[in-house]
């Protein structure tokens, strides 16, 4: 790619050979000469000097050159022989350093450096698309073209560069995060590489202090903040105020239990099991202490806060835009979450006496009050998913516009499944022009926004009533089944709708930096 840096470099050497020999032209000749020279150089000043930072040097050259002979008199004659081989040596050091520079970045470098950007967004939750086109973007900076294949467990990255080619597989995935900070970080870093020159050594010591970035928050607060969440979603669901202090007191338990067997690396599906234990059963024995009259509330909230909003959504994109082997995967891991937070939260029942019921009718709230629960609910997922402050704002609006444009579908007589859709557009729109404006990743506003309208509640009453329908056999009501049935298939649509509203707008407003 810089074929044109050296071509441009021999012919301004050509140009100043033939006037050290002739240093006296005529006006037509002279004028000829220097448009060639002034032709030349823009080819050469038209090879990006970002592409790497060894460039400089000949970005300085030719701005040097450009400038001497702006400043020539075309009605006059070019200037003695001693300017002319300054000239003539001046293009030569062009041609060498574009030579020397033509391939600056060794393709075992270019490779390495390219998956590290792809692994970092990967297993912090970025969607597929995002990851490829973050990879792309990088390999395309050092003169390369990528092709990645995305697998659950690893990515598989072939570079190619003028018919060199380099194969390499990224250390393996052992678990998915959700760490917004990381890919907000990796998208700066991005923009900052592909703006201007950085040494190797500069992102490659990036790229580590994203990896090992501790989190924003301190582990209190997101103790606090899904405390907050869990009880706001009490509020969102008809509950009273008993309710909302005991699944507070509840949640942030069960958020400190969570947090301290992730630090201890227990078993991703363990981990959601006995945290709902935990939470279900906090939950469970103040019902049966009379401090709630809701026992199916109190449990469910509990289970919500361990919902995987983001796979769920991540999987439904990804199978959208025809990513159909990870979208699988990332549907197989949030359905055993969900699973097993289910399991959790049904021994929890069976040990406090607590019931949850397969019927259950919830109060809509009023639109202000949905609005101020509604950001109470987004910021525990905020500090969760360690999105940066400046940013926070942002996600709590996105999630005030989902919800309670949810809510109002649903005060005017339209089903769920159509105001889930509604909502979800609602927030993509928003997050896709923040993004735009923040020059930062739209997921980081719209997951957020949109994991407190994830239908856990119908899931885990629908996991509730087969495991009823299990334990009673042939005997089991026909309005059970149909309850069940109804509730599994409003949990499968609302996803589908949650999805195809945060998807939608991405799709629709492309990515300028794609």
């Amino acid at each position: 790619m810089f074929f044109a840096a050296v071509k441009g470099a021999q012919v301004v050497e050509q140009k100043y050979q033939e006037m050290a020999a002739h240093p006296f032209f005529e006006d037509t000749a002279l004028a000829h000469a220097r448009g060639a020279i002034l032709s030349e150089t823009s080819r050469i000043a038209s090879v990006r000097p970002r592409l790497c930072p060894f460039l400089c040097p000949l970005a300085l050259r030719i701005q040097e050159i450009r400038t001497a002979i702006f400043g020539m008199p075309s009605e006059e004659p070019f200037g003695d022989r001693e300017t002319a081989k300054k000239g003539c040596f001046a293009a030569r050091l062009l041609r060498e350093i574009a030579a020397m520079t033509a391939h600056p970045v060794p393709i075992k470098d270019a490779s390495h450096l390219t998956l590290s950007v792809g692994r970092i967004l990967f297993q912090n939750n970025a969607d597929t698309d995002a990851v490829t086109c973050a990879v792309q973007r990088i390999a395309k900076v050092f003169g390369c073209d990528a092709h990645l294949l995305v697998t659950y467990e690893a990515l598989l990255l072939t570079m190619d560069r003028d018919g060199e080619f380099r194969t390499k597989t990224g250390k393996r995935i052992p678990s998915m995060n959700v760490n917004m900070a990381a890919v907000a970080a990796g998208e700066t870093l991005l923009d900052e590489v592909e703006a201007g020159p950085m040494a190797l050594t500069e992102i490659r010591a990036r790229l580590e202090a994203v990896e090992k970035q501790r989190p924003i928050y301190p582990r209190w607060i997101v103790v606090a903040g899904l405390g907050l969440t869990a009880a706001s979603l009490s509020r969102l669901f008809g509950g009273d105020w008993p309710t909302f202090w005991v699944t507070l007191v509840a949640g942030m338990a069960s958020t400190a239990f969570r947090l301290e067997l992730g630090r201890r690396g227990v078993n991703l599906f363990l981990n959601a099991m006995l945290t709902a234990f935990v939470g279900g059963s906090i939950a469970g024995i103040a019902v049966a202490l009379k401090l709630s009259t809701l026992p199916a509330l109190c449990l469910i909230t509990q289970g919500m806060i361990l919902v995987p909003g983001v796979p769920f959504v991540n999987c439904v994109q990804d199978m959208i835009k025809n990513h159909m082997a990870i979208g699988i995967s990332r549907l197989g891991l949030a359905v055993l979450i969900t699973l097993a937070v289910a399991i959790g939260l049904f021994a929890a029942t069976a040990v406090t006496g607590a019931e949850i019921s397969v019927t259950e009718v919830s109060r809509l709230p009023s639109l202000a009050e949905d609005a101020l629960f509604s950001a109470c609910a987004a910021l525990g997922y905020l500090f969760l998913f360690n999105v940066p402050w400046r940013l926070a704002w942002v996600g709590v609006l996105c999630g005030v516009a989902s919800h309670t444009t949810r809510t109002f579908c649903l005060l005017h007589h339209m089903d769920i499944v159509a105001g889930s859709l509604i909502g979800a557009l609602a927030a993509g729109f928003l997050a896709q022009g923040f993004a735009r404006g923040f020059r930062a990743p739209s997921s980081a506003f719209a997951f957020p926004g949109v994991v407190a309208m994830i239908p856990g509640a119908f899931a885990f009453r629908a996991v509730i009533g087969y495991l009823a329908i299990i334990n009673a056999g042939p005997a089991s009501a026909p309005s059970l089944v149909a309850e069940t049935l109804a509730l599994s298939a409003t949990s499968l649509f609302m996803v589908l709708a949650i999805a195809i509203g945060v998807a939608a707008p991405a799709i629709l407003i492309k990515n300028s930096r794609a």
